[in-house]
């Protein structure tokens, strides 16, 4: 199955930065078609949910035959992944360039802010982030347990080289801090649903209350000098990310 998407130029390895340049090459017919199929269904997504919205339902909106669909993806969720994945790839451009511009982008409390304003920024992720529990609750089992466990793993191996780094405490076991920061994530996803308030924070106040508790956390009270070292590590864990992510494509 194949997905048109922004491609994203690697830089040398001896010239690696957190930046990255994206490009839209020239998108041929079928290109332009699967664009505009996903751009459908991430509307619909937003406006219908996950359960709600069918085939048929992106074939209208995306002026296309149900059977065209088919052509591209094989099912309901390979095609709503895609789209997802998609929008997580488009924001993670956003989300390096934000830590390459930030003085102290190279902390771990920083990539936590960085990554929830970038998510924020698109709209299909800021509508799982802020409580539509309909598409996460609905792709979480589009994903194989395979990718799952090879997606923790190489979060857990990044922790591992903060903690060599110094950037932040090596005291802490890092599968617990691996857990904890993902069933944060996971929680201010789901927490709507269950914790009702008449003026819930905004999810900017949040992503600011969570991401000066991490620091308090994990980031030890003499941290190196130089903390640039962390914006290298952060890229060459992202792009592992996208290597996996491309393994769904």
């Amino acid at each position: 199955m194949a997905t048109s998407r922004k491609t994203i130029h690697q830089t040398p390895p001896g010239n690696r930065t957190p930046q990255r340049q994206a490009t839209l090459e020239p998108l041929d017919e079928r290109q332009q078609r699967e664009e505009r199929i996903l751009d459908a269904a991430a509307a619909l997504l937003l406006r219908w949910g996950y359960r709600k919205t069918t085939i048929d339902d992106v074939a209208r909106e995306a002026g296309v035959g149900k059977g065209t669909i088919y052509l591209h993806w094989k099912d309901k969720n390979a095609l709503f992944r895609a789209a997802v994945l998609r929008a997580q790839q488009q924001s993670g451009i956003e989300v390096m360039q934000r830590i390459a511009d930030d003085p102290e982008g190279g902390r771990f409390h920083r990539l936590w802010t960085h990554g929830m304003m970038g998510a924020l920024s698109n709209p299909l992720l800021a509508a799982i982030m802020r409580g539509q529990t309909d598409i996460f609750q609905g792709l979480a089992g589009a994903f194989s347990p395979g990718i799952l466990h090879q997606l923790v793993g190489d979060f857990e191996e990044y922790i591992v080289q903060l903690q060599q780094a110094g950037l932040i405490r090596s005291d802490i076991p890092v599968p617990v801090i691996a857990f904890v920061t993902g069933a944060l994530k996971i929680g201010l996803i789901n927490a709507p649903e269950l914790y009702v308030q008449d003026q819930p924070p905004t999810m900017e106040q949040l992503t600011d209350a969570i991401s000066d508790m991490l620091r308090r956390w994990l980031e030890p009270e003499q941290l190196p000098s130089d903390t640039t070292a962390g914006k290298q590590l952060v890229t060459e864990w992202w792009e592992k990310v996208q290597e996996v992510e491309n393994q769904q494509q």
